[in-house]
């Protein structure tokens, strides 16, 4: 029995002294790799600086072998060609932009009483940019005087008015927009009824005129303004814009009966490309 216990005994130590081994083997591993690394990494940093100090020595050396007119002529190179990038970059980005108005166009569904047509502008005068365009759809398409052109708001669901058809021909049509002094539409705004471009011109920042607003109503800067569909061939709820400015009404007791402000259109028609035409179905 005794001998038996001195063997448990050893067994025991001998596996702690394993386990100890292990311990210390660890340890020391960790300590040497760290060690080793530190005195490769000071070892091997002279030859490192050594390749980087040459090949920026040799760059240099490179450039000093050119005259100044030939380092001129690189650098008016390189300016051209930083230009065509960034010239580039901007029309992916015209392009993305435009595949997402495009998108949202497509996936649009009008009212049941309408129907829509996607159009293109094909014309615009630099002399009346934002006055007027024309689009490539006409009577053959089913377009006629007076039908609303739309946009889609970036939101995919807001229906922005762009203006009416002025005239139509077999292929092609003429749209006279909101910044024509000749286009007239009632706004509704604030749960009252006042009329869009009512004199005056658009101003340098977009806004255009609104007129005939009950003194009575509270109007407030940044207030939506929708179109009523009184006119025919232009639906109820299209987004006009937003008011920029209202007059002041004057005294408490003014015996005026309207007030006039500013509207600042939803559509943007600077960059503006494809449209949508608003149709009435037939027997509407």
């Amino acid at each position: 029995m005794a001998g038996k216990g001195r063997l448990w005994e050893r067994r025991v130590m001998m596996a702690g002294l394993l386990v100890l081994a292990l311990l210390v083997l660890g340890v020391g591993y960790r300590m040497l790799r760290l060690g080793f690394g530190r005195i490769c990494d000071d070892f091997l940093y002279p030859y490192l600086r050594l390749a980087r100090v040459g090949s920026s020595r040799l760059s240099d050396q490179s450039l000093l072998a050119f005259s100044r007119g030939e380092l001129a002529e690189k650098l008016e190179a390189l300016q051209e060609q930083n230009t065509r990038l960034s010239i580039r970059a901007a029309r992916a980005e015209e392009l993305e932009k435009e595949n997402a108005r495009l998108r949202r166009i497509a996936g649009y569904s009008p009212p049941p009483e309408w129907s829509v047509l996607k159009a293109e502008i094909i014309k615009r005068d630099p002399m009346n940019w934002r006055e007027r365009f024309t689009l490539d759809r006409g009577t053959a398409a089913g377009v006629v005087p007076g039908s609303a052109v739309v946009d889609v708001g970036e939101d995919g669901g807001t229906v922005q008015f762009v203006g009416v058809v002025e005239r139509s021909g077999m292929h092609s049509c003429t749209v006279m927009t909101l910044h024509c002094r000749g286009l007239r539409v009632s706004g509704r705004v604030s749960g009252v009824v006042g009329c869009v471009n009512t004199g005056g011109a658009s101003r340098a920042d977009g806004t255009i005129p609104v007129g005939y607003l009950p003194s009575e109503g509270e109007y407030g800067v940044g207030d939506p303004v929708e179109t009523t569909g009184f006119e025919r061939g232009i639906p109820a709820g299209l987004s006009l814009g937003e008011v920029s400015s209202v007059e002041d009404p004057g005294t408490r007791f003014s015996n005026r009966p309207y007030r006039s402000g500013r509207l600042k259109p939803a559509a943007d028609l600077e960059r503006l490309r494809f449209v949508m035409i608003v149709v009435p179905k037939t027997g509407r």
